[in-house]
């Protein structure tokens, strides 16, 4: 048994209720509530962006960089709408890679380093590296190994420096000159002061 003001109530709600169905949300369509006007939805997956239409999102970098825009270096024009992720989709966005298969990536990989070996196999096989511009430096006396505190025939390989053995037994070495031994006199008589200390 129902009191009075309990189908009171269930009169009440089920009138406004039928008042309110008119500002209901449907799949394609929302209620402006602030003048009651019915928008349809471009876009039901996005109901935020209500009526605004629906733009192909393309990259500014793939536009023509030759053609003229009223925006040169954005590569728009005034009143073009804007898609809604424009950010993402401008010449300041992140660059965008476009990916290419395995194959066609080892096929361009193996084009580059197979021009760049055969570059240095071509240099290599013809000799075309110039010549060094002086002789490699050499020191007498096989390498100067006693000079630099070798003391024994053992100890000389780690000594020495540079050596040109061929050029020693072919060339010998040259004697001291005459104007080296009077210099060398001249020094002393100079410095004996300081080298008698």
């Amino acid at each position: 048994m129902l009191s009075r003001v309990g189908l009171n109530t269930f009169r009440v709600a089920r009138r406004n209720a039928a008042q309110n169905a008119r500002f209901l949300t449907t799949k394609n369509s929302i209620v402006d509530h602030t003048n009651g006007k019915v928008i349809k939805l471009s876009d039901p997956n996005h109901p935020e962006l209500g009526d605004y239409p629906i733009i192909t999102p393309v990259l500014a970098q793939s536009k023509d960089p030759y053609a003229k825009y009223d925006d040169q270096q954005n590569r728009r024009n005034n009143n073009d709408p804007l898609h809604h992720d424009e950010d993402m989709l401008d010449m300041w966005s992140p660059d965008y890679y476009q990916f290419v298969s395995d194959k066609t990536a080892l096929k361009q990989n193996g084009i580059f380093f197979g021009l760049f070996f055969g570059f240095g196999a071509v240099l290599y096989y013809f000799q075309l590296n110039p010549e060094k511009p002086a002789m490699p430096r050499s020191f007498p006396y096989g390498g100067l190994a006693k000079e630099l505190g070798s003391g024994s025939a053992e100890d000389d390989e780690f000594y020495r420096v540079k050596p040109d053995l061929t050029a020693e037994t072919e060339l010998g070495f040259l004697t001291a000159s005459e104007q080296i031994a009077e210099n060398r006199k001249v020094y002393e008589k100079a410095n004996a002061e300081f080298l008698s200390s």
